[in-house]
């Protein structure tokens, strides 16, 4: 766990608390990873987020009058990240957008912070973590409606 704990660490220090609510709770949704979900709701909550923004990071596509500019461009390309399918996935136009509203540093930054997330949902989801065992979790939390 070693490398994956690295990883961690190294995304806490330069991403954004809210980038990263937003990458991870959108990517443990389209992962369908309850573990990491759950776990995620609770901690933006903690963070001072409404149910309303934890389901519109969830579910952009459905909520996108309810999100900045720069928040959407974040879900999208986690998005573009998590459905990887080649090298055009994620377009010069996203990079740049990227680029444009959280800078190049930044953008490299949020790249780790969806890389990480995705290696936690598919180790969560491999390894059959039980989301009930979190603590401060609502039942909710841990069967939410899945954004596809």
């Amino acid at each position: 766990m070693a490398p994956m704990l690295a990883l961690e660490a190294y995304t806490r220090a330069r991403v954004s608390r809210s980038d990263s609510h937003l990458i991870r709770l959108r990517v443990s949704a389209v992962n369908e990873c309850r573990f990491c979900t759950a776990m995620h709701r609770r901690d933006a909550r903690k963070d001072g987020w409404d149910d309303a923004r934890i389901v519109a990071a969830e579910d952009w596509p459905a909520h996108a009058g309810e999100l900045s500019e720069g928040d959407l461009t974040v879900l999208r390309f986690a998005d573009a990240v998590t459905h990887i399918h080649g090298e055009d996935s994620v377009s010069d136009e996203l990079w740049d957008d990227v680029v444009r509203h959280r800078g190049e540093s930044g953008t490299g930054q949020l790249l780790m912070e969806v890389v990480t997330i995705n290696a936690w949902n598919r180790i969560a989801v491999a390894t059959r973590k039980d989301p009930g065992s979190l603590r401060g979790v609502r039942r909710e939390d841990i069967d939410p409606v899945r954004p596809r």
